[in-house]
């Protein structure tokens, strides 16, 4: 890895402050999980909105939680990538307000599905969290290459999965809802702080 690489991903790391910190949450929130598994039952959202009602904060907790290591290693790489360059064209409490927004309508989209397909059990993850902020960044810088592509045909592919995913396996389809809910939810927010000319310049 050259030097100037290695002093972009420095930058990058010195302005993801607020990134950061809903990363470290969410490692932490694992590795409590995991350790104490009954600790999922108050933190993971219920498919059963009476439930849900009970504990209304799963809500907000489901999006700051993980089960499984690739989960979260798939959704906090995604989002330090995005997050980060979001929070440096904007600030930290942009990353951390669009994060929440497509999180918590993520998951008041998701029990709805409840009303067509039944599948009983907790859901944890902050995949409609990610693809919201990944969404606002690609309105706002929609032909930044990320890893090799374009942000916005990561949404387009982000969509495509979420999409092919629901048709091939029904079960998932309360996840592809909150995944494109969580999508929608950031092209929206992206376009608002465009709109407001709250991007700082290149």
């Amino acid at each position: 890895m050259n030097e100037k690489m290695v002093n972009k991903y420095k930058e990058i790391i010195r302005d993801g402050q607020g990134t950061l910190v809903i990363i470290a949450i969410n490692i932490i929130i694992f590795i409590a999980i995991n350790i104490i598994p009954s600790l999922g039952a108050k933190l993971l959202l219920n498919h059963e909105i009476s439930l849900i009602l009970e504990k209304p904060w799963t809500l907000v907790t489901v999006f700051f939680s993980h089960q499984v290591l690739i989960h979260i290693i798939l959704n906090m790489g995604l989002f330090f990538y995005f997050g980060s360059r979001v929070e440096k064209i904007t600030n930290a409490k942009t990353v951390v307000m669009v994060y929440l927004i497509a999180g918590l309508m993520g998951s008041l989209a998701f029990p709805l599905t409840g009303l067509v397909i039944e599948r009983p059990g907790l859901i944890a993850g902050a995949s409609a969290a990610v693809m919201g902020v990944v969404s606002a960044f690609a309105v706002m810088r929609p032909s930044t290459v990320i890893l090799k592509s374009k942000a916005m045909w990561w949404v387009l592919a982000l969509i495509i999965f979420s999409v092919f995913s629901a048709i091939v396996i029904p079960q998932s389809l309360d996840s592809g809802v909150a995944h494109l809910t969580g999508i929608f939810v950031g092209l929206i927010s992206g376009y608002c702080i465009k709109n407001k000319g709250n991007i700082k310049s290149k």
